[in-house]
């Protein structure tokens, strides 16, 4: 199984997986694993790859151009023909990320996983996955461990990682956590106690992305109708 992640510090994926359990199904050729660093696809002298967010707001947005032209570059925009290949976001609105999950990853042929920084991503950017996949409601730097707890969740469910695929059937297991980078939100406390993190789309520049652009009310510069805007949208 392939695995790619998309980071803006691939020395991290690499200097865990090359050990134990990740490093050893490398060695066997059951896994390959791979670690785009997207600054290296920006398009300006300074290697930007954020930028401040349309209508205001804290921090900076990463954005959609040098995740879309990685993607390209391997190969790995969403296609109808690629039924063994699934794209996934780092977002803690994402859905909870369980067990259950991992034996479906471990099916495909290549997981792809974007990992985050900064205060989120351009909405644009969830358009070019097929899911958005959380490991908890706590927050970190960035994506990177989260996108290392599916891998290796999924991974000791391939056939030949493990040693002994008997301890497979002994293992008890609950909910997979981790954590997720900062994005500007909020929590909402549901019906059943469970603590969900909500947020509403964000966009930065380009305005207009091959045709997908900035909603006309964020260039506005009316903060009331921007606020609304938001409310009405929280995921």
């Amino acid at each position: 199984m392939n695995f790619d992640v998309l980071t803006l510090f691939p020395d991290m994926i690499y200097n865990y997986c090359d050990d134990s359990i990740l490093g050893r199904a490398q060695k066997n050729k059951h896994i390959n694993v791979r670690a785009h660093d997207f600054r290296e696809y920006t398009l300006d002298k300074q290697r930007h790859v954020d930028d401040r967010p349309y209508g205001g707001g804290p921090g900076m947005i990463l954005q959609v151009q040098p995740i879309y032209d990685c993607l390209k570059a391997i190969k790995a925009l969403k296609s109808k023909n690629k039924t063994k290949t699934k794209i996934i976001i780092m977002d803690p609105a994402g859905k909870k990320f369980d067990q259950r999950m991992a034996e479906k990853f471990s099916k495909l042929d290549r997981l792809i996983l974007i990992s985050g920084r900064y205060e989120g991503f351009d909405a644009r950017v969830y358009k070019l996955a097929d899911e958005r996949i959380s490991v908890g409601d706590y927050v970190l730097a960035g994506g990177e461990l989260p996108a290392l707890t599916i891998m290796e969740a999924t991974a000791r469910l391939i056939p030949g990682v493990l040693g002994n695929a008997e301890s497979l059937k002994e293992e008890t297991f609950g909910k997979v956590h981790s954590s997720q980078f900062t994005v500007h939100r909020t929590k909402l406390r549901t019906k059943n106690s469970e603590l969900r993190a909500i947020e509403y789309p964000q966009y930065t520049r380009p305005e207009n992305f091959m045709g997908m652009k900035v909603p006309k009310v964020l260039l506005s510069g009316d903060h009331k109708k921007i606020d609304s805007w938001r409310k009405k949208r929280m995921l």
